[in-house]
């Protein structure tokens, strides 16, 4: 047994892959294996795996039909021989000291879960994202509401501690990060958070070219509803992050939906007592949450139309605009 396994998950991602595989192998840290699972990528990626792994022992490399990112980590947790395991992206890439410095804390706090914060990256723009609440009694409104919680990405999990659960990413869906870290929290595992950042997210600009998928709405509302059913005293919360997750769903219809289809939706949801409930419990501090909540509450079928809409053009044209000026 090693005492890490650094599992990554590959598909179409030459262009990114050795940058990812690099920032692995050179860690500071020495006692890990990298767990390479292509999950059946057309590109040149098997190409790169197959080179690093002749190069370096460490590496074992795994083929797959294409099965989609929750089957390969659940076969990753499977295949784990680490005393601990932690996903690394193969778009993203982590720093040198990044396994070193979450080992030892597992260690010496005798953790389940050891969660960092991340770097965002979009072209050359930087965001630090990292918790700064009481590591005592954590603040899991702040996890939720910084995205520290829900990725799989900027933790070491203790695999024994998985494997117990037997809790699985769930195949097929979105947001199988969250749905798998929520539903290990009622195994009451020991989490320490560490306000370092050693994750560099990398965003997708290709992404903004998707369209929306009718399945978003319904799926994102049972997260929303997965967190308030797993956590307590943080109610108001929940009830903010389900209208958050709603109107993120409306958000994105604006990709692909006439106008009038649009407003119908919208018209549809928010008359719902689920979400007036919601509207009318919701509480989260900052202007923008403020306005989304008043917005909510409104029950006005135009005014929440119009703050997606604006957020829509925020969120992708401006993203669009990036693009272009970046690659000029």
């Amino acid at each position: 047994m090693c005492k890490i396994t650094v599992a990554i998950p590959v598909y179409n991602c030459e262009k990114t892959l050795k940058r990812c595989l690099d920032s692995v192998i050179n860690q500071t840290f020495s006692d890990y294996e990298i767990l390479i699972i292509n999950d059946g990528s057309p590109d040149n990626s098997e190409e790169i795996c197959l080179q690093y792994k002749e190069k370096y022992e460490r590496i074992k490399y795994v083929r797959r039909e294409n099965g989609g990112l929750a089957q390969v980590r659940n076969m990753a947790l499977d295949k784990a021989k680490g005393k601990y395991l932690c996903f690394v992206d193969s778009d993203d890439y982590i720093d040198e000291n990044a396994l070193s410095f979450m080992y030892e804390t597992a260690e010496k706090e005798k953790s389940d879960i050891v969660l960092c914060g991340y770097f965002t990256e979009n072209g050359t723009a930087l965001k630090k994202v990292c918790y700064v609440g009481d590591k005592e009694n954590l603040d899991f409104k702040e996890l939720k509401a910084k995205d520290l919680i829900d990725p799989a990405w900027n933790k070491l999990y203790k695999t024994d501690f998985l494997k117990n659960t037997k809790v699985k990413f769930p195949v097929g869906e979105y947001y199988e990060d969250t749905f798998f870290n929520l539903s290990i929290l009622p195994f009451n595992p020991k989490i320490t958070v560490c306000d370092e950042c050693f994750y560099h997210y990398v965003l997708n600009m290709g992404s903004i070219t998707r369209r929306y998928n009718k399945e978003k709405l319904p799926l994102i509302k049972d997260r929303a509803r997965l967190l308030k059913s797993v956590t307590k005293g943080i109610e108001n919360y929940c009830d903010f992050y389900f209208i958050k997750c709603v109107f993120s769903a409306f958000i994105d219809m604006f990709l692909s939906l006439s106008k009038e289809e649009i407003k119908k939706q919208i018209s549809e949801e928010i008359s719902k007592d689920e979400f007036k409930n919601c509207a009318k419990n919701a509480f989260y501090t900052g202007k923008t949450s403020r306005v989304i909540i008043k917005t909510a509450q409104s029950g006005r079928v135009g005014a929440v139309y119009n703050f997606c809409k604006t957020s829509f053009f925020l969120k992708y044209k401006m993203q669009k605009t990036f693009l272009r000026v970046k690659n000029k």
